[in-house]
């Protein structure tokens, strides 16, 4: 963590002698300093294209929050339309050429994840589902120690093509391309899921996440083609898609063991990270 240089003061002024000596007896001019943090990108800059300010950066440097974007997170009207945590983050990244829309979802979500550290702290209250009776448990979990990077490597990646995206063969000799997910692919897919709740239809969460995924199958790119085939796979090889994507894209985790206060069983539960997360503390 370190300061930046910008530095807010008040403006020098040319002062009488009886003003410079009542100012010499009252307090000390205050300095507003905005803290900045150095934070390691689970990408490590790797699946960004060049050009992108974050091409092979291992690191990035945000604000730590303030005042301001706690409203941010507290409008109501970007709270509706989804884009309450974009807009903060917007404030918070310090190279304005970087976009929340264009970050790496597990890039975007380390960088929310230190925000909330640099603004509240670890401490985190939190309400989570026991997976073995269903009952609500209230838990506090302390984010450090429940963050993992989940880094990836050559030799556990699905091989890559001359675009960067990853090559996965089906059972039934499909070749089918996916890629990187990004911020506005995450956007995407909330507002799907959210229009389907509002007209009444049932959710299709595997196969959206997996058409967001796919870039093409078998050399066919339009989407109408790859919906059907995403409609048409079978779970077997819907899960080697999801977990061929798991271990080549990295991110990180926020898991804990949790001892449901009904049932007594421990299990291991994902911590919720969504626009609450910054307020539903202790």
């Amino acid at each position: 963590m370190r300061n930046n240089e910008d530095r807010l003061g008040s403006k020098k002024t040319s002062a009488s002698p009886a003003a410079s000596v009542a100012a010499q007896s009252g307090p000390a001019p205050l300095e507003f300093v905005r803290p900045t943090t150095i934070l390691a990108l689970p990408s490590k800059g790797e699946f960004y294209p060049e050009g992108h300010p974050l091409h092979n950066q291992e690191t990035v440097e945000i604000r730590q929050m303030t005042t301001a974007e706690e409203d941010i997170l507290s409008n109501r009207t970007l709270l509706r339309n989804g884009l309450a945590l974009d807009k903060f983050l917007e404030r918070l990244l310090i190279d304005a050429k970087v976009s929340p829309d264009q970050l790496l979802i597990g890039d975007k979500n380390a960088i929310m994840i230190q925000a909330r550290i640099d603004g509240y702290g670890n401490d985190y209250s939190a309400q989570t589902s026991c997976p073995n009776c269903s009952a609500t448990n209230t838990h506090d979990f302390h984010l450090e120690s429940c963050l993992t990077y989940v880094s990836t490597d050559d030799s556990n990646r699905s091989p890559q093509n001359d675009r960067g995206n990853f090559v996965v063969t089906l059972d039934n000799g499909w070749e089918v391309e996916i890629k990187p997910l990004t911020g506005t692919d995450e956007t995407k897919l909330a507002k799907s899921s959210e229009n389907r709740k509002k007209a009444g239809l049932a959710e299709t969460v595997v196969q959206d996440q997996l058409n967001a995924m796919i870039v093409s199958v078998s050399g066919h790119e339009d989407r109408p083609t790859i919906a059907k085939a995403v409609q048409h796979m079978n779970g077997k090889d819907s899960r080697l898609l999801r977990n061929a994507y798991k271990s080549s894209v990295p991110n990180v985790e926020l898991r804990s063991n949790v001892e449901c206060q009904e049932c007594g069983v421990t299990t291991e539960v994902e911590v919720p990270l969504n626009a609450n997360f910054f307020w539903a503390r202790t």
